[in-house]
């Protein structure tokens, strides 16, 4: 927000975990360990394979899905592949600002000029093709952002671009003074596919055990969502959430046998004993001082 950003760049790596080369990984790894018997088991770990269907499926390349040690690999192997390279080579040749922010394989590139956002978009082709990895074409582009995209989307008449990262769709706003602002909610599908795997597992668990033990479980699932979607600006989203969790709680309880058991002040009297987590902003992102850059 106090840096000149213009322009974004966001791309996609095309089944990124499946694809990462084992040889240029362990090239990777033996920067930085030097113990020969790690990196045995970390070799014998990348060839195990998968069961799918009950066949066993070997791996010549990729990391396995699901593991525990596979988002750390994929995070040494683009450490090296993306973000020393961006550092060390790319911020060298761009005129203007740019910077990177990646979390394991989702990153964007945040950029002062179109021209150079370009750049980079070719430089990351090349890039990942010289370590066996593409980009997904249709996932992969560069568009206006920052504190000057509401003007020029009225003046050009277009909507204002926005793009999802991390769960959250990111627009151009202000603040109540007239600022710049990023602002931030809930992206459309991740928060359907939130409010759908609650709706499921109280489908399931409601008669599996007594109301007093999920709803522990309940308890928890809403603290977690608001920790990581508390953001500033997202309060709608999060309070939205809440709103519909309760109707799903309050829908699959008068489910549990023919008779309707829980009426809406039943509900409320039992949230009084065993209350649920309510909607709050954990994370204030807009404490920055207004260092503001044309």
């Amino acid at each position: 927000m106090s840096k000149p950003v213009n322009h974004i760049v966001e791309a996609d790596i095309k089944g990124f975990f499946d694809n990462v080369n084992h040889n240029m990984l362990i090239e990777f790894l033996n920067i930085r360990i030097k113990d020969s018997s790690l990196i045995f088991l970390i070799k014998r770990f990348l060839k195990a394979g998968y069961i799918d269907d009950n066949l066993l499926i070997k791996t010549d390349v990729g990391t396995p899905q699901g593991s525990i040690l596979s988002p750390l690999l994929a995070n040494i192997f683009l450490h090296y592949v993306l973000d020393t390279w961006f550092e060390k080579e790319v911020k060298t040749h761009i005129r203007g600002y740019c910077e990177l922010v990646r979390y394991a394989d989702d990153f964007v590139c945040l950029v002062q000029y179109k021209d150079d956002a370009n750049k980079i978009v070719s430089a990351l082709y090349k890039r990942f093709n010289k370590y066996g990895l593409t980009l997904h074409p249709d996932k992969t582009r560069v568009f206006s952002f920052g504190r000057f995209e509401r003007g020029n989307s009225q003046n050009q008449n277009r909507k204002a671009n926005t793009f999802d990262f991390l769960g959250f769709t990111h627009f151009s706003d202000k603040t109540r003074k007239g600022y710049f602002k990023v602002g931030r909610k809930t992206a459309m599908k991740k928060f359907r596919a939130k409010i759908k795997e609650l709706n499921i597992w109280l489908k399931q668990i409601r008669n599996l055990v007594p109301t007093k033990e999920w709803w522990k479980i309940l308890q928890a699932k809403l603290r977690g969502h608001f920790q990581y979607y508390g953001v500033s600006g997202n309060f709608p989203s999060i309070k939205r959430y809440y709103s519909l969790a309760l109707k799903m709680v309050h829908k699959w309880l008068n489910r549990r046998s023919q008779k309707k058991s829980m009426s809406w002040s039943k509900l409320y009297n039992y949230l009084t004993l065993y209350p649920l987590p309510q909607p709050s902003i954990k994370h204030n992102f807009y404490t920055l001082s207004h260092e503001f850059v044309s």
